[in-house]
């Protein structure tokens, strides 16, 4: 069972998971708010709970889309970043050692 879960986007775990307790907080809210107003129960309450749980699911799941996309650009960018430095730490190198083999050939004549 949890290997199925495992396999799924981070992103769309954590849609399930900000829903699923969306929708118990829904549930709770739809109990308990009857009885405070003394208004009866409708199905009204039902029909809403089913549209607010979709709307819920479509809104949280677009939004850590986005959000797992965007940060999947920034990791890239910092990762291109550090690759860039890291040629040009070599390239520094690589240069400072030419310099220097360079130089021990013309050591100047101590006088």
């Amino acid at each position: 069972m949890y290997e199925k879960w495992d396999k799924l986007p981070k992103w769309l775990k954590d849609t399930v998971q900000v829903v699923l307790m969306m929708g118990i907080l829904l549930i709770a809210y739809d109990l308990v708010m009857p009885q405070l107003t003394h208004q009866g129960y409708s199905i009204n309450t039902m029909v809403s709970f089913a549209f607010q749980m979709l709307f819920g699911f479509l809104a949280v799941g677009i939004y850590n889309y986005f959000k797992a996309k965007s940060k999947a650009k920034e990791l890239a960018r910092k990762a291109e970043i550090a690759r860039i430095e890291r040629v040009k730490k070599e390239q520094q190198a690589r240069q400072h050692e030419e310099n220097a083999s360079r130089n021990a050939g013309k050591q100047p004549v101590n006088k």
